[in-house]
């Protein structure tokens, strides 16, 4: 049943949810329905809806034995109304479908973007790269109840490669947009009417059972009476088979489920032996299930047998692998079951949840084990289980954590304090924040009035949990202020600071939403924040949070070109992360202190850097850090423009495409992959990946991404040739970083952009181009001269071209095409007394002597 098993995550991949169900009841080939299925190859999603019983599952399972491609089989449950667990369960499928498809790039998005769009986008890539077509096929989707899964599979089905084809089964209407897919053709629709058994099917599906000889009178009368509902006609024939009063069973036949229950189950249930009809009952209350888990929750020994003479028996039981180890009753005979076992013996029910969450708990299934304690209302071992689960869950299994807790009183809850935060963390991770400020509420109000019998301890853990995660709360909405006022009352009442330690963390990286040098808008106000948090944070046990927080000041001072202040903040971090064995910080600290080297021209030292991380980082038990590292050298060797190997080898096997839809966790690396394009003359590719990272920059708020790509949206612009495109894409930039003090931005960039500032300057003094966004072309000045540290004789060049006149610019640009001065007078027509007057002038402004210096002055400066 379980391809992975163990580990720190609770979270296993369950092999049974991959299986194509097979049926060994007898069957017909209803060629109608499997055309309408192969009509969904030409279409993005096949959408079968109908009621329980209609044979969505059974349609689908026997149309993939036709289909000579590659079929992804989904069956999904209500646990996976986790968003990490439906789409970990989804890349698998694929896997197993797909041997050669690649989910390393895609799974190490699982729980580094909250939103869980990075994820989406990286599995849409991946699926691009796929050359064949496959089929995609989700069972029982109306179980998925959770928002953030539904609105991503929106996304998912807006962008799905052409070649790869959706089909999902389910009782209701999924929310997805229905209405749009149809009016672009990419819908194909089955639904109860198209299910319905027609009269051809229905004589063939009763002629399929041999015991049975109906007659054409009797078969009409079977089809009438069941409407063509399949489970109605499949009961009819076990009904028919084993009576010989057809003609007053026939009669009691229906298609309403409700007759299904009172009529058919408990006729054919009250026929099977005494041992058999208590093993059914007990073990209905499992979702799926082995002879082992079975014998647990029955006591009988023989269960293996049991399963064996149910299956032969066709009393709707699903072999859920192809060794038929485990199995899941049909979801109406299951439904039947548990309805009549709640009825006949409730006290019962309680004793087997809790035999059947024991066995699964003990055999390392502790999302099942969960599943039945709180189905049975077992809190002493669910708030048990909770304990050792929820700190593993804190980092990407919000979703399911919030819906176990949902299951506790919260009286029960509130006993335990550190859960009872869990719970609340719980809903405002997961974007439940009305919910979360309810039960916010709701424990001040309890807290208040339990206030004399509360012991002391516990009133002071919960008022320190309550203004840590409203300080994270304000955090995450971008309140900065509101989240530092609410982090100064925790850290006063909780000095160790040590609740939620790690939250945001994973084992190779850190969450993007605690970057605050990228979302708390220009340098100025990202430092006045960090400034604070260091305040309040540096000292505690939190000391993730606080890493981070050096990392983020550190990133702002590099910016601001104070290496040394950033050196200083980034070793903070890296002796953190050394200290606590986080090889994530300790990797990226080191890095961006290789960053620093360079900046500084110590390349040699930063290459040292770079290639001791890449020997010490194991690059198959860490991919991402290991990919970072590659990005890294070749972010260093652009810088160095040099044509390094790094570069140009991590362009050739990064695996990016410029039509790729781009994580927002990948950011940087489709900005560097744009720039490398641009660089091998695929600019108009280059401007679509750049164009895209600005709408994301745009849609998060995220004001240094959309600066630093500006930038390279205006030397991009430049290579095509599209000067006043690029000029404005310049002027925006400098809009976005006058008076922040932005600087390596623009001279991490070297001559790439130093040319285009002098253009700018150029342009903008001799009136061919104009601001409206309030440049002042002094600040432009410094900025060009601080960046050219090579080339001293810049500013100089600049500042002696701000006061040539128009016809001064145009005798240097002749003398620089070999003109002679008689020549130049020609050309220009004027005299050569008037030439001679505009010569001394420009070499007087200029500072030359001759004009050989001339023409080098204006090279200096490019202006030709």
């Amino acid at each position: 049943m379980i391809g992975v098993k163990g580990g720190n995550d609770p979270v296993m991949i369950l092999a049974t949810k991959l299986h194509i169900p097979r049926s060994r009841t007898a069957l017909i080939t209803r060629c109608r329905l499997a055309n309408r299925l192969e009509e969904g190859l030409d279409h993005a999603l096949t959408l079968v809806t109908a009621p329980a019983g209609y044979g969505k599952t059974t349609l689908l399972s026997e149309w993939t034995k036709t289909v000579e491609l590659p079929v992804a089989w989904l069956s999904l449950d209500q646990g996976d109304n986790d968003s990490n667990r439906f789409w970990t369960h989804a890349i698998a499928a694929l896997k197993q479908a797909c041997p050669d498809f690649d989910d390393q790039p895609v799974l190490r998005f699982s729980s580094g973007d909250a939103s869980g769009l990075s994820f989406i986008a990286a599995l849409i890539n991946g699926l691009n790269r796929l050359t064949a077509p496959v089929v995609l096929i989700w069972d029982d989707f109306h179980l998925i109840e959770e928002r953030m899964i539904v609105e991503g599979v929106s996304y998912f089905l807006e962008h799905l490669p052409s070649h790869i084809h959706l089909y999902i089964a389910s009782r209701s209407m999924p929310e997805l947009p229905l209405a749009k897919m149809r009016t672009w053709g990419r819908l194909n629709q089955l639904e109860t009417e198209d299910l319905r058994f027609a009269a051809e099917e229905a004589v063939q599906f009763f002629a399929s059972y041999q015991e049975l000889q109906l007659s054409a009178q009797e078969t009409a009368a079977v089809m009438e009476r069941t409407e063509g509902w399949a489970a109605g006609m499949r009961l009819a024939a076990l009904l028919l088979s084993k009576s010989a009063q057809r003609g007053s069973n026939i009669q009691r036949i229906s298609g309403q489920q409700r007759d299904y229950a009172d009529y058919f189950m408990e006729e054919i249930l009250s026929q099977q032996p005494n041992p058999l009809q208590q093993f059914l009952l007990q073990t209905s209350i499992l979702e799926r299930m082995n002879s082992e888990l079975c014998a647990a929750v029955t006591g009988m020994a023989n269960s293996s047998l049991l399963l064996q003479e149910l299956e032969q028996a066709n009393l709707f039981l699903l072999p859920l692998d192809e060794q038929r180890e485990w199995y899941r009753y049909h979801h109406l005979f299951g439904q039947f079951l548990r309805a009549q076992i709640r009825m006949r013996s409730p006290e019962q029910v309680h004793a087997l949840h809790a035999a059947a969450g024991r066995w699964l708990e003990e055999n390392g299934f502790a999302y099942e084990a969960m599943d039945h304690y709180l189905t049975g209302s077992l809190y002493e071992d669910a708030l048990r289980l909770l304990k050792k689960l929820a700190p593993q869950m804190m980092r990407a299994h919000w979703s399911t954590l919030r819906s176990w807790f949902a299951a506790i009183p919260d009286s029960l809850l509130f006993g335990q304090p550190m859960l009872f935060m869990m719970k609340m963390a719980s809903f405002f991770l997961s974007g439940e924040y009305e919910m979360a400020k309810r039960t916010l509420a709701w424990v001040k109000e309890k807290i208040s009035e339990n206030a004399a019998s509360l012991p002391q301890q516990t009133a002071g853990m919960m008022h320190a949990g309550i203004s840590v995660l409203e300080a994270f709360n304000a955090f995450f909405a971008k309140d900065f202020a509101a989240s530092i006022r609410y982090s100064e009352r925790y850290v006063q009442m909780h000095p160790d600071g040590d609740l939620f330690v790690g939250l945001g963390t994973d084992e190779e990286g850190y969450q993007p939403v605690w970057d605050i040098y990228a979302v708390a808008g220009g340098l100025n106000a990202a430092e006045h924040v960090l400034n604070e948090y260091l305040r309040v944070w540096s000292g505690t046990k939190n000391v993730f949070f606080v890493a981070h927080l050096h990392m983020n000041y550190a990133r702002l001072l590099y910016e601001r070109n104070q290496l040394h202040e950033a050196e200083q903040e980034f070793r903070k971090a890296l002796e953190l992360g050394k200290q606590h064995r986080h090889l994530n910080l300790t990797v990226m600290s080191s890095l961006w202190t290789a960053r620093i080297y360079s900046a500084e021209g110590r390349w040699d030292e930063a290459d040292r850097i770079i290639r001791a991380q890449a020997e010490q980082v194991d690059r198959e038990q860490y991919p991402v850090i290991t990919g970072r590292i590659r990005w890294f050298a070749a972010l260093l060797e652009r810088m160095r423009a040099d044509g390094g190997d790094a570069a140009a080898a991590w362009l050739d096997h990064c695996g990016l495409r410029y039509e790729d839809e781009i994580p927002l966790s990948m950011m940087d690396e489709y900005d560097l992959f744009a720039c490398l394009l641009a660089e091998r003359g695929r600019t108009e590719q280059a401007l679509q990946v750049i164009d895209r990272l600005l709408g994301l920059a745009e849609q998060t708020g995220r004001r240094h991404d959309k600066l630093r790509l500006l930038v390279h949206r205006s030397i991009i612009l430049d290579k095509l040739e599209a000067e006043a495109l690029s000029m404005d894409a310049l002027d925006q930039a400098l809009k976005l970083s006058q008076g922040e003090g932005y600087f390596r931005t623009f001279a991490d960039e070297g001559r790439r952009l130093s040319d285009l500032l002098a253009k700018y300057v150029q342009l903008r003094q001799s009136r061919y181009l104009g601001s409206n966004s309030g440049i002042s072309l002094a600040y432009v000045k410094r900025l060009l001269g601080a960046i050219t540290p090579y080339n001293h004789g810049w500013t100089d060049a600049v500042q002696a071209y701000r006061s040539l006149t128009g016809q001064e610019l145009n005798v240097v640009k002749l003398m620089s095409d070999g003109l002679s001065n008689k020549e130049i007078a020609a050309r220009l027509g004027i005299a050569p007394s008037t030439l001679k007057t505009h010569i001394n002038n420009l070499y007087s402004k200029l500072q030359v002597n001759n004009r050989l210096q001339a023409i080098q002055r204006a090279k200096q400066s490019n202006q030709i």
